[in-house]
């Protein structure tokens, strides 16, 4: 290594779209750049709306890949060519890529590999083959990398079970998610005049249409809610199911209390007026989404799915645990949470999870 240059470091993920993992390697960036490392953003492709959240001072690299595994001969090019002190990768597709890069490009890069999901959850989704591939690819590549990063405890230890490792050999690193910046933009007027209105109470839910979120359960819990409560309920997001939920809205009869706006730049402003956020997932790792409610003071409702939400909410200490995929369970919940009157939630809830701390223990990895 030379002494004499910033020490540099390659964050690699397939595409900048609007998903937690994408918002995290954005924080780290963040928190590399301050830290005054030469920080790149290497992309399979420069898609999503996070692309106009990279800091200055960071470096994007598209390496311009329709798929990830089509990413693997340019990420060897740039490897090679740049030959950063470090690499770490968000995704499991794109951690297996990272270490098939650095072995076949023999730069001797050091990787780190995080896992963001419940592997053996996400893997029932999967039909067996693909599954198994999968796991064989992880289980061979993952030890090569300088360290496995698990973003919380429940992560680690399915990870540890799922492939035959003590627990031990995976290192717990939360999210960074809580910047300087974080109160400000949630003191910003909300953009949505649902917010203005102090006299109906507005339930906030973040995240990708997909079926990991599990939207129709929470809107089947808003049905059920609409003749106790005046509520009305708001889906922050893009993806694959925004078809599929507008079809429900409307069978549900919810179109007049119910409103998907699409991806928000800034989500904190809605989550500093809303009455309660609700987040209804089947599973998750660590999710964003309480970490950055807590933080803006708002209650929160959550289902207790693997892994993240109990782990976050200290088992119910911070929010309200319901079981997965049980509308009346979260409608009554939510109908608990918009009839109490409760201060914020402690700093203790989301300190732990600073950008200056996540970016502190990366840095430590690599012997900085």
């Amino acid at each position: 290594m030379d002494h004499t240059r910033p020490f540099h470091i390659a964050l690699f993920i397939p595409s900048l779209v609007g998903g937690g993992a994408e918002r995290v390697t954005i924080n780290l960036a963040r928190g590399l750049v301050a830290a005054g490392v030469r920080t790149d953003i290497v992309v399979g492709q420069a898609d999503g709306p996070f692309l106009k959240d990279v800091p200055p001072g960071a470096r994007l690299i598209n390496l311009k890949a329709a798929r990830t595994i089509t990413a693997l001969g340019p990420l060897c090019r740039y490897l090679g060519k740049e030959r950063p002190d470090g690499l770490i990768s968000a995704l499991d597709h794109a951690n297996v890529v990272a270490l098939l890069a650095a072995a076949l490009s023999r730069t001797k890069t050091p990787v780190v590999v995080a896992t963001h999901i419940h592997l053996s959850t996400a893997s029932k989704r999967q039909t067996f083959w693909k599954a198994w591939l999968d796991r064989c690819l992880q289980r061979l590549t993952y030890r090569w990398a300088l360290a496995v990063v698990a973003v919380s405890h429940g992560v680690a230890e399915d990870m540890a079970q799922r492939f035959g490792w003590p627990v031990s050999d995976i290192r717990v690193i939360y999210n960074p998610v809580i910047d300087r910046e974080l109160s400000a933009r949630a003191k910003q007027a909300p953009p949505h005049q649902w917010l203005t209105n102090a006299k109906r109470p507005v339930i906030l839910a973040l995240g990708r249409l997909t079926e990991q979120k599990n939207f129709s359960m929470l809107l089947h819990a808003v049905a059920l809610l609409k003749e106790r409560s005046a509520a009305r309920l708001i889906i922050l997001g893009e993806g694959e199911e925004r078809e599929k939920l507008q079809q429900l809205v409307a069978e549900l009869g919810l179109h007049d209390i119910v409103d998907m706006p699409g991806f928000a730049r800034n989500p904190y402003s809605y989550m500093r007026c809303a009455s309660v956020v609700a987040l209804s997932s089947r599973w998750e790792a660590l999710p964003t989404v309480l970490i950055e409610a807590l933080a803006c003071g708002a209650p929160v409702v959550a289902t207790d799915c693997p892994a993240g939400p109990s782990e976050v909410l200290a088992n119910g200490k911070y929010g309200r645990l319901v079981p997965i995929g049980n509308p009346s369970a979260m409608a009554a919940a939510l109908l608990e949470a918009l009839g109490k009157t409760s201060s914020p939630p402690p700093a203790e809830s989301w300190q732990p999870y600073l950008i200056e701390a996540a970016t502190r223990e990366y840095l430590g990895l690599f012997g900085v």
